[in-house]
């Protein structure tokens, strides 16, 4: 087998896994024991990567990860199972159906007795002892999987190889660099946002509590001003947007209804690229589902928008820092106020209101993100057990947020518990696309969404997938992020 047969093969896994990974999330029927056969098959084939190849080194490491997910598909199904079976409310529901995890986010943003959002709150933490040994189970087995594979990666280095290291690889960074980067930006959010939360009355209308954390904020911060986006479809508005500055969206669905297993953060599949992109979410909060669709949106303009000619690698491949900027650019549009005059919404007062809370929510954005970040940097490097971490997210929460936020609340994130190694990528791309739309500005206007001249650069700059150009527009300079949410 060349290499073109393998990539020609691993496509058709990875499209067949994703698509019943998107039925899965959508929460319609799915077929487990397909996926389980999908992924004993993908093992195979990334076997027969790590032992016939070295290059590209993208692959190799895709290879790794592949091999290591494929071992725990069980487990991790098992976690998507049990979060939906057993983290869940024995005294309260939401719109007539059983509270759980896949619906916690929208009785936050809705329910209005605090008592009520405090006692599921604590009654999921208690109930993390359901998954928690799943979660230690699976990344047990994936450290030990990724250290087999410690002499291909160091030669005879005495180093171990451990996802950690497999991320830093991929993102072209050290955990030197990484490490001061993202704790630099937490240190510079920290003291305005704290000083901004100490104030939490004027942003929800009351003091903020352990159990008010950064999703219960994000929706419930905008309340005051909802009513201006009540007339605002967020699909329509930002197909409208996109497709006048050329972009495509016949290879786009959009699926926005509610069902009860679906889950409960936005997420775009990338089914087949550049022909089959997929986007899901559910309704929380107006403004909310306008930022969610443009994030996810931003994802999959980047995926249909990838060159079908490229190699394999180049298109699926790419890493996560790189992943993440696109969508995060054009969530960027929902928070400008220029563009929100263009969509209709005229009130000067309510775009201030919208500026300054934005900017709050940066500032959580980054502290909530550094805590996360650095946990599970430490989680691999220390080789920490699921107590440690727990009792290190404690701290971290409470050096960044300066909140008592009990260590568990980690396994109840969307992300934290099932990702290897992702949230940095989030610090990271926030960091370009500010550094993006700041190129896009310099060059096409204050108002470079309207121009398609620079619709059309933005697609150059997608069409190369993973090997895009940073250095055209990035310099992984934070002062531009920064400066925004801290200058006021």
């Amino acid at each position: 087998m060349n290499l073109k047969e393998w990539c020609e093969i691993d496509e058709i896994l990875y499209s067949a896994e994703t698509n019943e990974q998107y039925l899965q999330f959508a929460g319609y029927d799915y077929d487990k024991k397909n996926i389980e056969n999908l992924s004993k098959m993908k093992f195979l084939i990334s076997e027969i990567f790590v032992r016939s190849f070295s290059k590209p080194r993208i692959l190799f490491l895709s290879s790794i990860e592949n091999i290591s997910e494929s071992k725990t598909k069980t487990l991790e199904l098992k976690l998507h199972d049990l979060r939906g079976t057993k983290i869940k409310s024995r005294y309260f529901k939401f719109n007539g159906k059983q509270l759980n995890w896949n619906n916690w986010r929208q009785f936050n943003s809705c329910e209005n007795d605090n008592n009520k959002r405090k006692i599921v709150f604590d009654e999921f933490i208690k109930k993390t002892k359901h998954i928690s040994p799943v979660i230690n189970l699976r990344f047990k087995r994936i450290r030990e999987i990724y250290s087999n594979f410690s002499d291909k990666i160091y030669g005879n280095s005495r180093n171990t190889f451990n996802p950690l290291d497999g991320y830093l690889i991929s993102e072209k960074i050290t955990f030197s660099e990484l490490r001061g980067l993202v704790s630099e930006l937490g240190q510079r959010a920290r003291a305005r946002f704290l000083s901004e939360l100490n104030c939490g009355s004027k942003l929800i209308g009351k003091d903020p509590e352990y159990y008010d954390d950064f999703y219960f904020f994000r929706n419930r911060i905008f309340t005051g001003i909802e009513k201006y986006f009540l007339k605002i479809n967020p699909v329509t508005t930002v197909k409208k947007t996109l497709r006048s500055i050329g972009f495509d969206f016949s290879k786009i669905h959009f699926d926005t209804n509610d069902r009860p297993n679906k889950y409960p953060s936005p997420i775009c599949f990338f089914v087949k690229v550049p022909s089959d992109i997929r986007v899901l979410y559910k309704n929380e909060s107006p403004y909310f589902n306008l930022q969610s669709c443009y994030h996810e949106t931003g994802h999959a303009i980047h995926a249909s928008s990838i060159n079908p000619d490229l190699n394999y690698w180049e298109k699926y491949k790419f890493p996560m820092g790189i992943a993440e900027i696109f969508s995060i650019l054009i969530e960027r549009l929902t928070k400008n106020p220029l563009y929100l005059k263009d969509i209709g919404i005229t009130n000067d007062k309510v775009l201030c209101e919208l500026v300054s809370k934005n900017n709050f929510m940066e500032l959580f954005f980054v502290v909530f993100y550094t805590a996360n970040s650095l946990m599970k940097m430490e989680f691999w490097n220390r080789n920490l057990t699921i107590y440690e971490t727990s009792r290190l997210y404690e701290k971290l929460i409470k050096k960044y947020m300066g909140l008592e936020v009990p260590g568990e609340y980690w396994m109840l994130h969307h992300i934290l518990p099932e990702s290897i190694m992702y949230v940095p990528s989030y610090m990271l791309a926030a960091i370009r696309a500010a550094e993006l739309e700041r190129y896009l500005i310099n060059r096409f206007g204050e108002r470079w969404w309207n121009d398609p001249v620079a619709g059309k650069k933005v697609r150059e700059i997608m069409s190369n997938g993973g090997t895009i150009n940073l250095n055209e527009f990035s310099r992984l300079d934070q002062n531009i992020f920064m400066k925004e949410i801290t200058s006021r």
